[in-house]
């Protein structure tokens, strides 16, 4: 094949790719209230507004807009190659031997009879929906009378849901506040679990084809917040974050999720702590899968999403570690040691008066969590399993000869 063909046949993967993603991803559903609302860090209960979708890009931006579809019927030719980029597109995935080996470390799981049939609600984290979604899959084939609602739409949220009765576990990507704590446990007159799963970390992606290795916390500063508290001016090019950057004077158009995700707290609270993301060129999408699409599709976006949505066509880059030492860039093992700057947790929290008044059909779903079986639904969806000292036995109790059973 020729140099030129390669590359027409490698834009055309990409952009088959992009659409492919942006198909299969699932969009977070709306609570079942007529008014959203979301539990701040402060530990106050706010009304929020629906999405009202992106803001109008600025003269001279990348359009965020799908491609439209032709009118006209796809010649033969054009769907001959996109059919055969759709056989050989697979999308990413780095369950690697040492992954492999993470994974096998973890107990593996047995069923435990006469669980009682019951139905429960997970809501909150859109970085975890995929996990939970197939992690619930195969326990419920273990478990066929016991039901599972999955609904996503950010962390917050979830928390703010719990609250309110409105579900029994909210989905927590990061850390839950002191004030959050305090709220949710003096409405519910409960003591709140809140249960580690898995491993994540809050990143920075660019395209692909962007060659930028790394940001210090100052950029992110002055690149995403208003009042750019950390640098005396806001960044508003490329060429200002790397003079030798191919994208020159280009602005780098923002692409995040909604305020609600605990994403989008956890990098505000590293880089901006007590400041507001910026309105400049700004495009809120759906959740973070869509951020990471954007990033795939146009050579100047930058966003940020979880490390579990990377995606061949984008790049999550180097962080600041601070301390003067050199920039970390997000790996499983970097976020398994913590010295990824933006490690965190993702969790599963609830209520109950005491370990022991925890719902069974709960307990299970977390010992199959914390099993093999669990882990290798976190790998298969390239987040990472945590490490085994922060297995909640608390909780859960500890596995027999291996097993859970």
């Amino acid at each position: 094949m020729s140099p030129s063909s390669h590359r027409i046949v490698s834009t055309a993967l990409a952009a088959i790719a992009v659409l492919a993603s942006a198909c299969k991803e699932q969009k977070p559903q709306a609570p079942a209230a007529t008014q959203a609302q979301d539990l701040r860090a402060d530990g106050a209960l706010v009304n929020v507004q629906p999405a009202q979708g992106r803001p109008a890009p600025t003269p001279g931006a990348e359009p965020p807009a799908a491609p439209a579809v032709p009118a006209a019927p796809m010649p033969a030719a054009e769907a001959a190659v996109r059919a055969a980029g759709a056989a050989l597109y697979s999308p990413a995935s780095e369950y690697t031997e040492e992954i492999s080996d993470i994974v096998a470390g973890f107990p593996a799981y047995a069923s435990k009879p006469g669980i009682p049939a019951t139905s429960l609600t997970i809501r909150g984290s859109d970085t975890m929906g995929p996990f939970l979604a197939n992690a619930i899959a195969r326990f419920e084939s273990i478990y066929p009378s016991i039901r599972f609602t999955l609904h996503t739409g950010g962390t917050e949220r979830g928390l703010a849901s719990l609250m309110k009765g409105e579900t029994q576990v909210a989905a927590i990507a990061g850390t839950v506040t002191d004030a959050q704590r305090a709220a949710i446990e003096s409405a519910s007159g409960m003591r709140l679990f809140v249960v580690p799963v898995a491993m994540d970390a809050v990143c920075v992606f660019v395209n692909a084809d962007n060659p930028l290795a790394s940001m210090t916390k100052a950029q992110c500063n002055g690149l995403f917040s208003i009042t750019h508290s950390m640098v005396p001016q806001p960044i508003l090019r490329w060429s200002e974050i790397d003079p030798s950057s191919p994208l020159g004077d280009e602005f780098p158009p923002l692409y995040l999720t909604d305020v609600s995700s605990g994403t989008l707290r956890s990098f505000t609270e590293w880089c901006m702590p007590g400041e507001e993301i910026t309105t400049i060129l700004r495009f809120n999408e759906p959740g973070p899968a869509s951020v990471v699409n954007a990033c795939c599709a146009y050579r100047a976006a930058i966003g940020v999403a979880g490390y579990g949505m990377r995606q061949a066509r984008a790049r999550a880059i180097a962080l600041d570690a601070g301390d003067g030492r050199p920039p970390v860039a997000p790996t499983a093992t970097t976020i398994r040691d913590r010295s990824y700057p933006l490690t965190r947790m993702l969790n599963l929290a609830f209520l109950a008066k005491d370990p022991a008044s925890v719902d069974p059909a709960l307990v299970q779903f977390l010992r199959f969590l914390w099993s093999e079986d669990g882990q290798d639904v976190a790998a298969t969806v390239n987040i990472v399993p945590p490490t085994l000292d922060l297995m909640p036995v608390d909780v859960i109790g500890t596995p027999t000869l291996d097993v859970w059973k």
